[in-house]
């Protein structure tokens, strides 16, 4: 069975909202509010997700719209918490990646043509 580029995309998404959960567990001195609102990104990709990686059409368009928004409040909340680390920050941003740039281009968030990895300073 061929995996899809949504399909692709639903795992990328998944394993950096994972990293962006466990970077702020980890960082002492994230606001409740940043991790309130990356959990509810999390609640929005396990709501979406079916449609998601569905057939492409109207019912995933409206999905990748509702993710969309919940990755730019994620986003907009990590770069305005004063406390939460670079790093914490940086894979909430990540995560907000994967969806954005799959709703711009169609396709997965391949580095080589984006910004440089978020995600490297951490796995160090």
């Amino acid at each position: 069975m061929t995996t899809t580029i949504a399909q692709q995309v639903c795992v990328q998404l998944h394993d950096r909202l994972t990293a962006a959960e466990a970077g702020l567990a980890a960082d002492g001195f994230a606001s409740p509010v940043l991790v309130a609102v990356v959990a509810e990104f999390r609640r929005k990709f396990s709501k979406t997700r079916p449609a998601l990686e569905g057939d492409a059409g109207p019912g995933q368009r409206e999905a990748i719209f509702e993710l969309e928004q919940a990755a730019d409040s994620a986003k907009w909340a990590a770069l305005a918490d004063p406390g939460a680390s670079e790093s914490a920050k940086l894979t909430v941003i990540a995560a907000h990646d994967s969806i954005c740039w799959f709703k711009a281009t169609g396709s997965l968030l391949d580095r080589q043509y984006a910004e440089p990895d978020p995600l490297a300073s951490v796995a160090e």
